[in-house]
C-alpha cells in the first residue's frame, strides 16, 4: 500500500513540476541541427519594438543539444506577442549573416513565419496561451 501512495506522490508532483514549466510560456525548438552553442530568443509586443533587441520585453539565452530544445519563458505575456531566434552556433552573440543579410545560422519566427524580404510583426505575431507551448521550426 505504501509504495502505491508512494508512486502516485511522485506522479503527481511530477505533472505539477512538468505542468509549472509551460504556465509561464514555453517555446520548443524542435529540430536543433547540433549541439553546439546557443539559442537566443527575442519576445516583442509591437511592431514598434520588433527586431529592436533593446526593445524587447524579454530575452532568453539557453544552451543548445542536438534535436529539442525547451525554452521555458519567465515572465508573463499576454496578448499579441511576436518571437524571433536564432542558433548562435559560434556563440559569439551575433547572427551571422551572408549575401544580403541571408542568415547563414538557424534562425526562426514565431508562426513559423519566413520572411521573403523585411520581416514583419504581424506575419510573425501570435497570441501566447498561458500553459501551451510555442512550437517553432529553425531554419538552416
Amino acid at each position: 500500500m505504501k509504495s502505491t501512495i508512494t508512486k502516485i506522490f511522485f506522479f503527481c508532483i511530477s505533472f505539477l513540476i512538468s505542468f509549472s514549466a509551460y504556465s509561464h510560456g514555453t517555446i520548443i525548438f524542435p529540430n536543433v541541427a547540433h549541439g553546439d552553442g546557443f539559442i537566443d530568443v527575442k519576445i516583442y509586443d509591437s511592431k514598434e519594438s520588433f527586431l529592436n533587441e533593446d526593445l524587447a520585453i524579454e530575452s532568453v539565452r539557453k544552451r543548445v543539444i542536438k534535436g529539442e530544445v525547451v525554452v521555458p519563458l519567465s515572465k508573463i505575456h499576454e496578448g499579441k506577442i511576436a518571437i524571433v531566434a536564432y542558433h548562435d552556433e559560434d556563440s559569439d552573440g551575433k547572427l551571422k549573416t551572408g549575401l544580403f543579410w541571408r542568415p547563414k545560422e538557424g534562425f526562426a519566427f514565431s508562426n513559423n513565419y519566413q520572411p521573403k524580404g523585411p520581416p514583419s510583426f504581424e506575419k510573425a505575431a501570435i497570441i501566447l496561451v498561458h500553459g501551451e507551448p510555442v512550437i517553432i521550426e529553425l531554419n538552416y
